[in-house]
């Protein structure tokens, strides 16, 4: 007798905590597991139910596709069923949900919750995104073979219609790519299928906006008042992304005591997964004091807020349009050319290095950019912290005296 059910693997040791769900294919005493793209925490899952504790769209995600498998197990002869291994129900399964079952749209969506499950909520929000857009101009309720290289063009079409920059249809596009890359490696559409082999995606240059070494200077020696909170707050955050290398905004506010090692602050970067070791000057540790320590460094956000990565997404959103706006008025308050916000501090901090004699390459180590060809990227791996260490020093010297 041949049965499938909703399963967590925990047979591989995980080191995010997070097992696949799948589903168990069993027959003639064999198994199979039919992977579902989401994971769980042991926590999270109920083994016996077969159900995420509280995640009611994936439940309902799940039991829609366990219904199809199993309407495909029925549909099977019981004399074919009894001569087929279980390998061959399995891909039986699988041709059959393909072919007729899994959308675009479906696949998509279970694509971002996983990013959620993950941790991985920038790329889940640009995932996200890019479907409300793009769900708007073509129905995504198809197979992957029903879409082609013609829908590409006329969704393009539509979004210079609707005056979106090259670089903005360029998110949504890559976002699309990706879906399309991951169906063809899940086996949902043959490789010859692949819509964007004669698209290229666009991108416009961009100038970054960078402060001059006068600006800078004035901004870090601005005379900001405690007794305005958030303007204070957001004057500290601009000067630590500064004196953490350009530290992405949102790797900064959940940096955590245990990242303080000695005299330096290591962390992973959070877009790259990237581990980057940050000595401390007198200037950071001055910084760093004037805020309050919870469970992150900066005691910005709740441990409640952060542990639902759906809604973090959007807390984290309002706090950074906050910081932003602030950032603004202290621009404004050292006569800034430009409009400052968070990544004003990473593309100054570049500058000025590369105005001080340092290589492109060891801008790059520090920064965490992708410079040169992959030899060029072996011996980027060669700086240890010493020079880069050295290179810190002299750029914050510049700025802080």
């Amino acid at each position: 007798m041949a049965t499938i059910q909703i399963h967590l693997d925990t047979r591989k040791t995980a080191k995010t905590g997070l097992y696949p769900v799948v589903f168990r294919v069993s027959h003639n005493r064999n198994h199979r597991n039919i992977p579902t793209g989401m994971r769980a925490k042991k926590s999270d899952f109920v083994e016996n139910g077969c159900l995420f504790r509280n995640d009611p769209e994936a439940n309902i995600q799940l039991l829609e596709l366990l219904r199809i498998y199993t309407q495909r197990l029925q549909e099977i002869p019981k004399n074919t069923l009894n001569l087929i291994s279980v390998q061959k129900l399995k891909s039986v399964l699988l041709d059959s949900e393909s072919k007729d079952e899994i959308t675009m749209h479906l696949f998509w969506q279970r694509e971002i919750d996983h990013l959620y499950q993950i941790g991985r909520t920038g790329n889940a929000t640009v995932y996200k995104t890019a479907l409300s857009v793009l769900g708007k101009l073509h129905d995504f309720h198809k197979s992957f073979s029903d879409f082609g290289y013609k829908d590409i063009l006329d969704l393009e079409r539509q979004l210079y219609g609707r005056k979106c920059s090259v670089n903005t249809v360029g998110v949504y596009m890559r976002a699309l790519k990706s879906i399309c890359n991951k169906g063809i490696k899940q086996e949902l559409v043959d490789h010859s299928w692949y819509p964007f082999y004669k698209y290229t995606i666009k991108r416009a240059k961009t100038s970054p906006r960078v402060l001059s070494m006068e600006e800078i200077r004035r901004f870090v020696r601005l005379d900001i008042p405690k007794e305005n909170p958030f303007l204070y707050s957001s004057w500290c955050i601009g000067k630590l992304i500064f004196l953490l290398r350009g530290i992405n905004l949102m790797d900064l506010l959940l940096l955590k005591p245990g990242n303080l090692k000695g005299d330096r602050i290591i962390y992973k970067r959070s877009k790259t997964g990237k581990m980057y070791s940050i000595k401390l000057l007198p200037e950071t540790i001055c910084v760093l004091q004037e805020f309050s320590v919870n469970h992150t460094l900066l005691g910005i956000f709740s441990e409640e807020q952060i542990v639902d990565s759906k809604s973090f997404v959007y807390v984290y959103g309002q706090k950074r349009k906050l910081i932003n706006k602030y950032l603004k008025h202290l621009g404004e308050l050292a006569d800034a050319q430009e409009p400052i916000t968070t990544y004003v501090f990473r593309y100054t901090y570049s500058n000025i290095a590369k105005q001080s004699g340092f290589s492109k390459d060891i801008i790059a180590e520090a920064l965490g950019h992708e410079y040169g060809n992959s030899v060029t990227g072996i011996y980027l791996e060669l700086f240890d912290n010493e020079i880069l260490d050295n290179m810190h020093e002299q750029v914050c010297r510049k700025v802080f005296g």
